[in-house]
């Protein structure tokens, strides 16, 4: 069975500067990869090239002058075709979706869809015969909760570009991965607290907090894995990945989730008798 080894691959992280992105970089890494990472924040990312002996590459993904010299400054600084690209990098405002602002949509869309296709567009020609690009996406799409419709409808955007690619470039991999709910991402460093506040009450009553949260360190650790799978195995395509916590969801507010660990089963309460 073949191991799934990043020895000697050339891998590029889009959103590697913290949360899915970093964990995927620093596992890759350590298996051996060459690794480049792709954000806005350059001190964290210069953190993460430190740590996996990358190369830190400063883009914004909202700017298509940024997302045309991705590619070229990663196969320079990577030393040849690239065997892996992962698109984690996304931003999430919370806000009902008549009260978004043209501004936040426009940003929103440049970050969430339009980045990352340009970013794989430019990068197609300097791909290995069997490489993969994976993109991260949400259990949102089409199941939609309070707040987060604008993010959705980027996401779903994200997973119809995805077909089209696939659609259009048959002898390459591309890959949807969808993440539900994940400590220690930075998934909600946009979240306005009033709002959530608001929010939180509606999210309970239809039962889309998840009672378990997957730890970030824990799903990328997996991703990677999976990816190295694929590598491993140039004839196999997996088209949907799909990594959600164990368990149900909270139905109340003295509940807490548990962050990578089944929560024990509930019982229900007994029966004195008085019941009518």
């Amino acid at each position: 069975m073949p191991k799934p080894d990043f020895a000697d691959r050339r891998v590029l992280v889009v959103g590697g500067s913290s949360g899915v992105g970093r964990g995927i970089a620093l596992a890759a890494a350590a298996q051996g990869a060459r690794v480049a990472v792709v954000g806005r924040r350059a001190a964290l990312l210069a953190e993460v090239a430190a740590e996996t002996g990358g190369t830190a590459i400063t883009a914004d993904l909202a700017e298509p002058e940024d997302c045309a010299r991705i590619a070229d400054e990663a196969v320079a600084a990577l030393g040849g075709d690239i065997h892996a690209v992962v698109h984690t990098a996304g931003v999430s405002p919370l806000m009902r979706i008549a009260h978004t602002p043209p501004e936040v949509w426009r940003r929103l869309m440049a970050t969430n869809i339009i980045g990352p296709v340009l970013v794989t567009s430019a990068v197609l020609p300097a791909l290995a015969p069997d490489a993969l690009v994976a993109f991260t996406s949400s259990r949102s799409v089409g199941h939609p909760y309070h707040g987060v419709g604008a993010y959705s409808a980027s996401k779903a955007a994200l997973d119809q570009a995805i077909l089209s690619l696939r659609l259009e470039n048959p002898r390459v991999r591309f890959t949807r991965v969808e993440i539900g709910d994940t400590a220690g991402t930075d998934i909600n460093r946009d979240f306005d607290m009033a709002t959530r506040g608001e929010l939180a009450p509606l999210w309970l009553s239809h039962g889309v907090l998840s009672e378990v949260l997957m730890d970030c360190g824990d799903l990328s650790g997996m991703i990677t894995e999976a990816l190295g799978q694929l590598l491993a195995r140039p004839g196999i395509s997996a088209n949907n990945l799909v990594f959600h916590g164990a368990g149900g969801v909270l139905t109340s507010f003295d509940q807490k989730p548990s962050v990578g660990v089944p929560q024990p089963e509930r019982l229900p309460i007994a029966d004195n008798g008085n019941r009518r």
